[in-house]
């Protein structure tokens, strides 16, 4: 490659779009360019060399995350340098989470780097309803004592002592649950909706018979949307009567999801739950996917990892101030009325449309609070559409006191200022004369000793820490049996309800069930690829994958060797076709060979 050629791959690699397109972009802007893309990846790796040096990968972590200016910390296992869990936080991030601090929603994710560490994910609302990154932890393991350390680090954010999220939204992970409790005893952990009723769904497959199973789901979903306890009560009996003959299931939904955790996902008590329309953790899911769509594999190291975290974070601070702009500055019809004219401006338009969609229905609550239910102002901080009533038929426009103060808060751009009697926490005066007074005490060697833990803190690009030896196992998804999973891709395994909804599926399709049958027999039977191999190899096979059969099958092949993907097969066909033109004396020997023979006959 010229120069101009590498600085063009440089520039390009510095914003991390993928070889692939680095080649396209290259033959775009030079034309008699014939680089093949492995030379992009050793020109990108000579380039990473280049700018990591002489420091190891967390040295080169602390380097960045310093230069950014993140807040972190990390710990190592005992008697070793090798690190157990590191947490970080973007200062915007901090800000942000001081500024909307009401609701957080926490998941793990996995595949997200070499290592096999699983990443714990922290996120919030703002009050333009767009979601922001807390923080993100990479852990050992997911014990208690794991989400412990972490969630502590968490609270440390919180700039006043007293502060504290209202609002914890989880999967029912116990260990998570279990640590939420010990560090945030005050904060009410809601359970996502979504997966609860994705596992009763699948339990229900298994137990009850095909004619009746969407009879039951729906039961089952008028029991989790019942909005007192009156209705609550109801609504199971129905339940319990439609499921007098399939006790499994029945006894599944009351011991695993109503009786211990009813409180933290039917409406009739989180309904009074300020939880400002957060009942799932879909927004920290769909945090995971845009995180690993900027990886776009699971091969990298935690420098690579945070890279990919923190453009991802740009991206997001920069649709949030716009955001915030939008509030401020635009108006959208629906809200030109003189009814709105106290909120315009004032409050974000996310909850100007709430407001106005719980407008419609004063037609026929009126002003009656039982017809009301006044779930918008109990779980939103909005006005209700009772309270909206009375305000049509006083003739006043909405007052902006009756909004919460969650959606009055259009702007990052402010100082954080600490309580009263926090101000003892930042000031480093009496740490820093007993550390002095303590090494002035030691002897030589503890000196050294001090010296050395000191500048650990001091010079965090120092540091001796190092990755995990081994990959970590994880929880993940449900793994089919037998089947390892690919190290390259970054796409979770499928969940449990999946497999039971697939065998479903396929259990319908090959046979009518019999209207007697209790329970469906799900077929665990997989194609036996390994058979079709002859049998002096076969213990040498680890994996048997089926690309798709659509003529470019080897193509498919080699792109998923090359952790492009299948659909990266197009790619590889075209290095192959450069590889040939670049080495033509091969086919033209061939071609000769060929020739030959043709005359021999």
């Amino acid at each position: 490659m010229t120069t101009d050629e590498k600085q063009h791959v440089a520039d390009l690699a510095k914003r991390h779009v993928a070889p692939r397109n680095i080649l396209l972009s290259l033959q775009d802007k030079f034309p008699e360019n014939v680089t093949r893309i492995t030379q992009v990846y050793k020109h990108k790796s000579v380039i990473e060399k280049e700018i990591r040096g002489p420091r190891s990968e967390i040295q080169h972590l602390f380097k960045l995350i310093e230069d950014v200016g993140y807040v972190y910390w990390s710990r190592k296992k005992d008697d070793s340098e090798v690190v157990r869990e590191i947490f970080w936080a973007h200062p915007d991030s901090v800000k942000l989470l001081n500024i909307f601090p009401i609701v957080l929603v926490m998941d793990s994710t996995y595949k997200t780097n070499k290592y096999r560490q699983p990443l714990f994910e922290i996120v919030g609302m703002t009050s333009t309803e767009l979601t922001f990154a807390v923080g993100f932890a990479y852990m050992e393991s997911e014990q208690t004592e794991n989400f412990c350390w972490v969630l502590e680090k968490l609270k440390e954010l919180f700039v006043k002592k007293d502060m504290c999220p209202q609002v914890i939204l989880t999967d029912r992970d116990l260990a998570l649950m279990k640590a939420i409790e010990v560090v945030f005893p005050n904060s009410i952990n809601l359970l996502c909706r979504f997966h609860i009723n994705k596992n009763v769904g699948a339990k229900c497959k298994q137990h009850v018979v095909n004619d009746l199973q969407k009879t039951i789901d729906t039961l089952w979903m008028e029991v989790v949307w019942a909005s007192d306890e009156v209705e609550y009560g109801q609504r199971l009996h129905q339940l319990e009567q439609a499921c007098v003959d399939y006790s499994g299931f029945i006894n599944y939904v009351k011991d695993t999801w109503l009786t211990p955790h009813r409180h933290r996902f039917v409406g009739a008590w989180i309904n009074r739950v300020l939880h400002l329309g957060n009942t799932t953790t879909n927004r920290v899911e769909s945090a995971h996917w845009k995180l690993k769509q900027m990886l776009g594999n699971s091969i990298g190291d935690m420098v690579k990892c945070w890279e990919a975290m923190n453009n991802n974070l740009r991206l997001q601070l920069g649709n949030i101030r716009a955001s915030f702009q939008k509030s401020f500055y635009e108006v959208e019809n629906a809200h030109v009325s003189p009814f709105y004219g106290y909120l315009r401006g004032s409050v974000s338009r996310a909850a100007l449309r709430r407001i106005a969609e719980e407008l419609l229905r004063v037609d026929y609550v009126g002003t009656n609070r039982q017809i009301c239910g006044c779930t918008l102002r109990t779980s939103y901080g909005l006005p209700c559409a009772c309270e909206l009533g009375r305000y049509r038929v006083g003739g006043i426009p909405i007052p902006i006191d009756v909004v919460h103060v969650h959606w009055r808060k259009l702007t990052m751009e402010v100082e954080l200022e600490i309580g009263e009697d926090d101000g003892s926490e930042v000031d480093m005066t009496a740490a820093m004369n007993e550390l002095w007074r303590r090494f002035r005490s030691l002897d030589v060697v503890g000196k050294r000793a001090l010296r050395s833990r000191v500048c650990e803190l001091a010079y965090p690009t120092m540091t001796t820490l190092c990755p995990p030896p081994e990959k970590i196992k994880t929880k993940g998804g449900v793994k089919k049996k037998g089947k390892k999973p690919a190290d390259y891709d970054v796409y979770r395994d499928p969940s449990y309800h999946e497999y039971v909804d697939k065998a479903s599926q396929s259990s319908q399709r090959q046979s009518q069930p019999s209207q007697t049958s209790k329970k469906i027999k799900l077929s665990k039977k997989q194609p036996q690829f390994i058979v079709q191999f002859p049998n002096h190899i076969r213990s040498y096979i680890e994996d048997v994958v089926n690309v798709e059969s659509d003529g470019n099958c080897g193509f498919r092949v080699i792109a998923s060797l090359h952790g492009y993907g299948e659909d990266g097969w197009s790619m590889v066909r075209r290095e192959l076709g450069l590889e040939l033109i670049d080495k033509d004396r091969w086919p033209r020997k061939m071609n000769r060979s060929h020739r030959q023979h043709s005359d021999g006959n």
